[in-house]
């Protein structure tokens, strides 16, 4: 009996030792790696492995020891999820993305002469999907020339915000920017002139043929003004801050 239960340590013992002698030789650079790449991304080991359609518990398989040899494919995959190359988990690569040659330099250090953009315009950056961070490059090949509608409407002006009413979206102090010649839409934000001249900013909620809703943002119940003393409704079409 005694045998038995020696012979029956031994098999489990040599069954551990050969299943160690199967481990991948860079398993805990992998596994290190891995964890790293999964912080950077803000992602849990799950949530990655999902991603990256390896079933619910890939990554959390090698973090945890349970797997032990792990492909380049399947770290391929996690790679697309965690931004980085297989190279990278394996210990071979020093960053995680080995950038071509040729990818453009930060648009700063761009060696060749950026054409002056047309008088009245500002440049315009496309932006496609965020990194998993939720931060973004600004890529020189997403640039565009981009006329702003305030210099496009000769009639634009702008006017400082009084008060707090129309806050989040206005805040006393900020400057908004008005077009009497573009229509206002419901739901749009407009400068409500009076037929004395004095004007408000205000949320637009109906436009009837006899009356105008209008709103405050500060919670204050919906405003009911007669048409008849509404001389215009000039719309604000951006806002900013000093």
């Amino acid at each position: 009996m005694v045998i038995s239960k020696v012979r029956r340590g031994l098999g489990m013992k040599s069954r551990a030792d050969e299943k160690r002698a199967k481990a991948h030789p860079a398993l805990e650079t992998i596994k290190a790696r891995i964890a790293e790449r999964l912080v950077a991304a803000g992602l849990s080991g799950r949530e990655a492995s999902v991603r990256a359609k390896l079933g619910l518990t890939y990554a959390n398989d090698i973090l945890s020891g349970r797997s032990l040899n792990p492909t380049r494919e399947t770290l391929a995959k996690l790679g697309t999820v965690l931004d980085t190359d297989a190279d990278y988990f394996f210990g071979t690569q020093a960053s995680p993305r080995n950038l071509p040659p040729s990818n453009p330099l930060p648009m700063r250090e761009s060696a060749a002469p950026e054409a002056p953009s047309p008088a009245g315009t500002i440049p315009l950056f496309q932006i496609g999907l965020t990194d998993p961070d939720g931060f973004f490059p600004l890529r020189p090949d997403r640039r565009t020339a981009w006329t702003s509608s305030v210099t496009s409407s000769r009639d634009a002006y702008a006017i400082t915000v009084p008060d707090d009413c129309m806050a989040p979206r206005y805040r006393i102090g900020e400057v908004v920017l008005v077009s009497p010649s573009k229509p206002v839409v419901h739901g749009g934000f407009a400068l409500v002139r009076q037929t004395d001249d004095r004007v408000a900013i205000r949320q637009i909620v109906t436009i009837a043929t006899d009356k105008i809703t209008v709103r405050c943002l500060n919670g204050e119940a919906d405003i009911d003004i007669p048409r008849s003393q509404v001389k215009a409704l000039e719309r604000i079409i951006g806002s900013c801050e000093f």
